[in-house]
């Protein structure tokens, strides 16, 4: 599944799996670009997570992003990005920077009991704040102890699929603790995970957090 939702004048577009497509105050934010269906050329910013190719796709980046993007990621993605030829802010846990008047911070993701994604790997979440929201793409990641210092969050994306990243279960443990206003499931439906992750996760938090599956 995969469709649009707008909360407070910013439209939300969860397009496969982890990518998102994002768009408040005339600014396109293309967050994991990955398995694009046609050439969209209207990103702003692309922001990858991390450089597995379900998350940092060149093939894909060129599809979303303007001449003129900028792309965000960590230091693992250099090799990929840099061949693009797009100016690329380089961006580890714990530093934020301004890119076209959206602010991006980079936060930790990581397994905690899974060889996918180490610490010392360097994978990245990013906390964007665009039109007066704050929304969290948490990455590839378990539940972290990370997770209690996001500060305000009003939109949390986050993984629900297992295997590689946290389960359904875990990830509504973690819902409740970064207490987002809306949070929505991804990381499901392609590759690993399905549409029944995404319904436990919304069930786990009713009463909770508010949920919307798109």
């Amino acid at each position: 599944m995969s469709g649009v939702f707008e909360y407070k004048g910013v439209k939300i577009e969860r397009i496969v799996h982890a990518a998102f497509r994002i768009e408040g105050t005339g600014k396109v934010v293309y967050i994991d670009p990955f398995q694009i269906p046609s050439s969209r050329r209207d990103g702003d910013i692309v922001i990858c997570t991390h450089d597995h190719f379900d998350h940092c796709s060149p093939n894909d980046i060129r599809k979303v992003a303007k001449d003129d993007a900028v792309i965000v990621a960590p230091p693992n993605c250099a090799g990929k990005v840099r061949a693009l030829g797009l100016e690329y802010v380089e961006l580890e846990a714990g530093r934020e920077a301004e890119v076209k008047g959206v602010k991006v911070r980079a936060v930790p993701a990581y397994n905690v009991d899974k060889r996918y994604h180490p610490k010392a790997y360097g994978g990245i979440g990013v906390i964007i704040e665009l039109a007066g929201l704050r929304i969290y793409h948490a990455g590839d990641t378990d539940f972290i102890p990370e997770m209690t210092q996001l500060g305000e969050v009003d939109v949390a994306l986050l993984p629900v699929s297992g295997t590689y990243v946290m389960t359904a279960e875990e990830a509504a443990r973690a819902a409740e603790v970064i207490k987002p206003k809306i949070a929505i499931p991804m990381h499901y439906g392609t590759i690993v995970g399905s549409e029944k992750d995404a319904d436990r996760f919304k069930r786990l938090l009713e009463g909770k957090v508010e949920v919307v599956v798109v």
